[in-house]
């Protein structure tokens, strides 16, 4: 009898093991997919230069718009999620971006508007799928296997970054609109999400004797709000690198691509040994990152040589990758299993805003303060990323001391 039952609790864990394989392969193919909108910003100098008339603030709306809707679309998936599937949700952001990049590609040299329509319904699946990929770790996982997933996840969405810009931007080096083709690589990961990914999610307790109510709390708001404040002075590097490296004879939109890859290239490397970093950085692992961030943009600022943007690449690609999933990380962790889903949409949703606004905010700042130079946006960034790190350290430090006195009242 006891034969019997080893064998299957053994073959329990074994079809468990198998089925958990499958969703971390469909999470982490969605993953790698994630900043796909990102190949826009190795085409921005010639975008603006296919429509010379047209100012740059609305060329560079091309890169921002994902994240507008990407916004909009992560606060709303978390509550949508007790409606519908997250495996429907993810499929659905999975389409409206094969048709957005459809769009750009077929009737995208037409009209600077119609590639504004195609980022519209790129960001939709940006903010979905960004959402419901650490929505969907958050609920299969549990622990250090959750947390080294996220950095693994991270890894993915950088990796698969810098196969998509290395790739977009040669197709870029024979037509700019032809940067669009690499989103027919949807295809194959639609596939990969309907045969691996379950209709249902569930949602378990991983901490049943903690008396948690379900509600938001201030370790969710902090950390949104910090992540709104990162997103829009790390996006600088994003929206102006390409047009700085034109405007300073450094390279073309080859060169931006190639040191768009370094970045997510960088990224990859940090996502997979981001729980060796996590171990040895603890809770300073987002200042210390934010701060990284900083120093890149300083770089190019102060040096300006091709050499140095491409460090401040490398700078910028480690602050993303140990900045996004300790933030979702801490959200998923700090709330009731139920509530992780929107904690995550929250933040998710607070760093898409940031992303949106950052033209919008740094822009006139820069004019303002030192008008003629795009490389002061660089330094704005810099030091505004420098002091987000020491508000970060000082938060978490408050947050976490609120929190711990909030659960210890209630038991």
């Amino acid at each position: 009898m006891s034969r019997i039952s080893t064998v299957t609790i053994t073959s329990q864990r074994s079809h468990t093991m198998e089925n958990k394989n499958k969703i971390k392969l469909a999470i982490l193919a969605v993953s790698s997919l994630l900043m796909i909108s990102m190949t826009a910003s190795a085409i921005l100098a010639d975008i603006s230069a296919h429509y010379p008339h047209v100012d740059q603030s609305i060329i560079q709306m091309v890169l921002t718009l994902p994240a507008l809707m990407g916004m909009t679309f992560a606060l709303l998936s978390g509550p949508i999620t007790t409606k519908i599937s997250k495996k429907n949700l993810v499929i659905f952001g999975l389409i409206s971006a094969f048709a957005g990049g459809s769009m750009a590609l077929l009737f995208g040299t037409i009209s600077i508007y119609v590639l504004h329509a195609s980022s519209l319904l790129i960001g939709v699946a940006q903010g979905i799928n960004s959402t419901m990929s650490m929505a969907l770790i958050a609920d299969y996982f549990s622990g250090n296997e959750r947390s080294t997933l996220m950095g693994l996840q991270s890894a993915f969405v950088n990796g698969g970054s810098m196969v998509i810009l290395l790739v977009s931007g040669f197709l870029a080096g024979i037509q700019w609109n032809y940067s669009y083709l690499i989103y027919l690589i949807l295809v194959p990961v639609m596939a990969i999400v309907i045969k691996n990914l379950p209709g249902d999610s569930p949602v378990h307790d991983e901490h049943p004797s903690k008396p948690r109510d379900g509600k938001l709390n201030s370790v969710v708001f902090f950390t949104s709000i910090a992540m709104f404040a990162f997103a829009s002075l790390m996006f600088v590097f994003q929206t102006n690198i390409s047009i700085f490296i034109r405007d300073n004879g450094l390279g073309d939109a080859s060169t931006a691509g190639m040191v768009n890859s370094v970045m997510t290239g960088t990224g990859a490397l940090t996502g997979i040994f981001y729980g060796r970093i996590r171990g040895f950085l603890k809770s300073m692992i987002m200042p210390v990152a934010v701060c990284a961030t900083g120093l890149g943009m300083l770089l190019v600022y102060a040096i300006g040589s091709l050499p140095s943007v491409f460090m401040a690449g490398i700078m910028v690609g480690f602050g993303l990758s140990s900045t996004i999933p300790t933030a979702m990380f801490n959200v998923s962790s700090a709330v009731s299993p139920v509530k992780s889903a929107t904690a995550i949409a929250l933040t998710n949703g607070f760093m898409n805003i940031g992303m949106f606004a950052s033209p919008l905010i740094i822009n006139p700042l820069a004019v303002r303060l030192n008008p003629g130079i795009d490389g002061f946006r660089f330094l704005l960034s810099a030091v505004g990323l420098m002091v987000l790190s020491v508000v970060i350290y000082a938060g978490n430090k408050y947050t976490n001391r609120l929190l711990a006195l909030s659960e210890s009242s209630e038991q």
